[in-house]
């Protein structure tokens, strides 16, 4: 007879499986924090929806503003190391009821994945993003906010290593019987 429990922590899961042949542990890695855009896209409204990963990030060096250093800046560039960004536009075909915005649900982009995850847009070779603010004290707390998702992605990382790499050891000393 087989058990198993499964403990989550922050946004990763660990199950714990007891069995006839004896016991096991796996390990799952955390999903990236995501962003998701409320937006114009061909006179559209639209959800654009990308995965937060390891690999994204602000790019200050991007940004037009270094051209002309009157102005100050309320432009973010958000790049990817090396691949692109992975991501997905949901738009509204228009506002009758029962279509359009009626039908929005953020709940297709959740995880475990929700049935109408694969009915959304997914837009391929996306190099950079560019988010335009009209205040630079809007694109500060963006970048705050960014920062703090960067943190929770980053702490589950380390959890998740921290969880495998402890049971790397624990299953290569002796047991004591």
């Amino acid at each position: 007879m087989s058990t198993a429990s499964t403990l989550f922590s922050g946004s990763s899961a660990t199950s714990v499986m007891v069995g006839n042949r004896g016991n096991g542990t796996a390990v799952k890695t955390p999903e990236p924090p995501v962003l998701v855009f409320f937006t114009m896209h061909e006179g559209k409204y639209a959800f654009l929806h990308f995965e937060l990963t390891d690999r994204v990030y602000v790019d200050p060096e991007k940004c037009h503003c270094r051209e002309n250093s009157k102005k100050p800046c309320q432009t973010v560039v958000i790049v990817t190391k090396g691949r692109t960004i992975d991501l997905r536009r949901f738009s509204a075909a228009s506002q009758e009821s029962g279509k359009g915005l009626y039908t929005w649900d953020l709940a297709r982009f959740r995880i475990p994945r929700h049935p109408q995850y694969n009915d959304v847009e997914v837009v391929k070779k996306v190099q950079f993003l560019t988010l335009d603010f009209a205040t630079v004290e809007a694109k500060d707390e963006f970048r705050l906010e960014l920062k703090s998702l960067e943190k929770v992605r980053n702490l589950d990382a380390k959890m998740c290593h921290d969880i495998i790499a402890e049971k790397q050891i624990k299953n290569h000393k002796p047991v004591k019987r």
